[in-house]
């Protein structure tokens, strides 16, 4: 519980800093998480978390998660950009029919601190259009790209039935700047535990070196006694007691 409080103070003082001064004052990240309009963590006991894969779908990266997770009976989040989604069709298909959860992570991967709301729910609805063509399925989740989000924002995806899904502020990897495979997976596994949401990426120029480091993460995250699993799953998965909810 004291490790999870000092983790959750260090966040705030990262949040305040990416927002304007007036919203930090009265809206940090606890408000949103009592409103259920954004998720950092989840407080669970269970031994699960959530993987989630960002700036996808990609040809050939994605399908060789895609098959690491199937193999580890494991399931993931995958935060698509729709303009790619549209050139991937089959890759979209094959996530979702393999039982993972699909997100939205913006039309073309939008730097969301310049966009009006306007502009924002353009970007959301866009996205959520081509998803939806080729699967069918309603995406209930948005990952702001580059993790940057204001009150507007959260707001702005709320309305359009969205919660917000940030990632714990200790398991983001980094994966995108290409550290190695080794650095990427010592990273999520030397700060693991449950209830954590995991950001790694699919769809990077560094993505061959997030495949080689699941080849690694995933066989310690079951020897470790714990598992993958949906954000839904792992939010269904949260404690009575939410110790940031009272």
């Amino acid at each position: 519980m004291y490790r999870m409080l000092c983790a959750l103070s260090a966040a705030i003082s990262v949040f305040t800093a990416c927002i304007p001064a007036d919203a930090a004052k009265t809206k940090d990240r606890f408000y949103f998480e009592r409103l259920g309009y954004a998720h950092w963590q989840v407080p669970t006991h269970r031994k699960i978390v959530a993987l989630t894969f960002d700036d996808g779908p990609d040809l050939k990266y994605t399908p060789q998660i895609l098959q690491l997770l199937t193999n580890y009976g494991d399931h993931a989040t995958f935060f698509l950009i729709g303009k790619k989604a549209e050139q991937y069709p089959d890759v979209v298909r094959q996530t979702a029919l393999l039982g993972n959860e699909l997100g939205n992570h913006t039309f073309s991967h939008a730097n969301i601190a310049h966009l009006s709301t306007a502009d924002l729910t353009k970007e959301l609805d866009e996205s959520k259009s081509a998803i939806e063509r080729i699967t069918g399925e309603r995406c209930v989740y948005f990952r702001p790209p580059r993790g940057y989000y204001d009150e507007p924002s959260v707001l702005t995806a709320y309305r359009r039935g969205y919660s917000v899904i940030m990632w714990s502020w200790d398991e983001d990897s980094r994966d995108w700047a290409g550290p190695g495979a080794a650095t990427i997976a010592h990273s999520v596994l030397n700060h693991l535990h449950p209830g954590d949401i995991i950001l790694l990426h699919d769809g990077t120029a560094n993505s061959k070196q997030t495949v080689a480091a699941l080849r690694i993460i995933l066989p310690e995250l079951h020897r470790r006694g714990y598992q993958s699993v949906t954000v839904t799953d792992l939010l269904r998965s949260a404690d009575e007691t939410d110790f940031y909810a009272k």
